[in-house]
C-alpha cells in the first residue's frame, strides 16, 4: 500500500480505491532491468478556485525497501523528495518558448535560422514550431555507443557545440517525426537569445515563477544531485547514480522537482498560462506512429513539447514522459468537467509502468 502526503492512506475512499489499483500496477513483474519498488503519485483536479489540493501517494512494492537512495533519512516524508524529469524538461522549454511567441519576440511558424545560425548551412529552412514537434530533420544520440559509453564511465559531459559536432544538423527528411534531443538542446539556445538571459534564469522567469514550481530548478553539475530520488541504474553497476551519473549528460538542460510541482506543471498549462490559442496548438499533436507495444498508447502523436493521445475513447490526455538513469517521471493531464492531472516518479527504469500509472489515475478520476 501508500501514504499520502497527509497520512495513511483510506482517509479518502476514493483515493483509497485507487492506491490499491495503482499498488497492484507497481506489484506486477516488470520486463525492465532496473524495475521500480518505489512510486510517487501526484495527484490534481478541479480548475481555478475550485481546484482541489495536490495530493501525492508514496507506494511500495511489498517486501521490499525503497530503492530510492539520497541524504535523507529512511523516515523522510517521500513526497517531498524532488528527481530529475528527464524529456518532461521539454515540454517546459517548449512552454518557455510559447511565453515568448505570446509577446512577440519569437515566431512560431517562422524560420528557426533568425536565432540558431548553426542552422545556416542546411538546405531549407525549418521553423521553430517543427523543431518543437521534432519534424525539423534533426539528429539524436539516442542510439550512439560512444555517448552511452561516456554516460557510463562517468565521464565529464559533452558541450552543446560537442554535441552538435558528434551529431551534425543532418537527419531524417524535414516533415516526418525523429524524436530529436538535439533539436531541443537548439531550443535551449533560442531561449537564451531571445530571452536575453542564461537558460536558468529564462526558465524560472516564464516557467517556474508563474506556475508556482517552488521546487523546481534547473541541473548543472554532478553535485546538484544530492539527495534527488534515485533508484538503482544497470548503467552504473553498483555505483549510486548522484555520485555516477552527470545532469550535463542530457544535451537541452534536466530540470529536477517534486512529484507535486510535475502535477502542478501540468495543470498549470491548461489554465490561463498561456492565450487559448497558443495552448490548443501545444496540444495539437501530429501521429507519430502505430501502438506502442506494452505501453497505453492507441493513436500517440506529438504536439509542441508535448505528447498526445488522439483517440477519444483512450484519451484525450497530453503531457510527457523522460527516462534516465535511476528514475522515471510522466506527467498527464485530462480535460473535462473536472479536469485531472497526474504525475508519477518511479526509483526505477520504466516508462510503460509509469505512464500506465498515469492513465489509471486519469480514466478513474476524469469521470467523476
Amino acid at each position: 500500500m501508500g501514504k499520502d502526503r497527509n497520512g495513511a492512506a483510506g482517509a479518502d475512499p476514493e483515493v483509497a480505491v485507487l492506491t490499491v489499483a495503482l499498488a497492484g500496477l507497481l506489484e506486477e513483474d516488470s520486463a525492465s532491468p532496473a524495475p521500480a519498488s518505489t512510486a510517487l503519485v501526484a495527484i490534481a483536479r478541479g480548475r481555478g478556485a475550485d481546484a482541489e489540493p495536490v495530493r501525492t501517494l508514496a507506494l511500495r512494492r511489498k517486501g521490499t525497501h525503497s530503492g530510492a537512495t539520497g541524504s535523507g533519512a529512511a523516515g523522510d516524508d517521500m513526497a517531498d523528495r524532488r528527481a530529475l524529469v528527464y524529456s518532461l524538461t521539454k515540454t517546459i522549454l517548449a512552454a518557455a518558448v510559447l511565453r515568448l511567441v505570446a509577446r512577440g519576440v519569437v515566431e512560431l511558424d517562422g524560420p528557426a535560422e533568425r536565432w540558431l545560425p548553426e542552422l545556416a548551412g542546411r538546405q531549407g529552412s525549418v521553423t521553430v514550431a517543427q523543431i518543437l514537434t521534432h519534424r525539423a530533420g534533426l539528429p539524436d544520440y539516442g542510439g550512439q555507443a560512444d555517448y552511452h559509453a561516456a554516460v557510463a564511465a562517468g565521464a565529464t559531459p559533452w558541450s552543446g557545440d560537442e554535441f552538435l559536432a558528434r551529431c551534425g544538423l543532418e537527419g531524417p527528411p524535414v516533415g516526418s517525426f525523429a524524436y530529436s534531443n538535439i533539436g531541443y538542446l537548439l531550443i535551449g539556445r533560442l531561449l537564451e537569445r531571445a530571452g536575453g538571459a542564461p537558460l536558468a534564469e529564462i526558465l524560472g522567469r516564464e516557467v517556474f515563477a508563474p506556475l508556482g514550481l517552488a521546487s523546481a530548478s534547473l541541473l548543472r553539475d554532478r553535485a546538484d544531485l544530492d539527495g534527488l530520488f534515485f533508484g538503482p541504474s544497470p548503467a552504473f553497476g553498483g555505483a549510486a547514480v548522484a555520485e555516477a551519473y552527470h545532469p550535463g549528460w542530457v544535451s537541452h538542460g534536466v530540470v529536477a522537482m517534486t512529484a507535486a510541482d510535475a502535477c502542478r506543471l501540468i495543470h498549470g498549462l491548461a489554465e490561463e498560462y498561456l492565450p487559448g490559442p497558443l495552448l490548443r496548438r501545444m496540444r495539437d499533436g501530429l501521429p507519430v506512429g502505430g501502438p506502442m507495444g506494452g505501453r497505453p498508447w492507441v493513436e500517440p502523436s506529438y504536439g509542441l513539447g508535448m505528447m498526445v493521445e488522439l483517440d477519444p475513447a483512450a484519451g484525450p490526455y497530453w503531457g510527457h514522459t523522460g527516462g534516465g538513469p535511476g528514475v522515471t517521471p510522466a506527467a498527464y493531464h485530462a480535460p473535462g468537467p473536472v479536469p485531472v492531472s497526474v504525475a508519477v516518479l518511479l526509483d526505477g527504469e520504466d516508462g510503460a509502468l509509469a505512464e500506465w500509472m498515469a492513465v489509471e489515475v486519469l480514466h478513474r478520476l476524469r469521470s467523476r
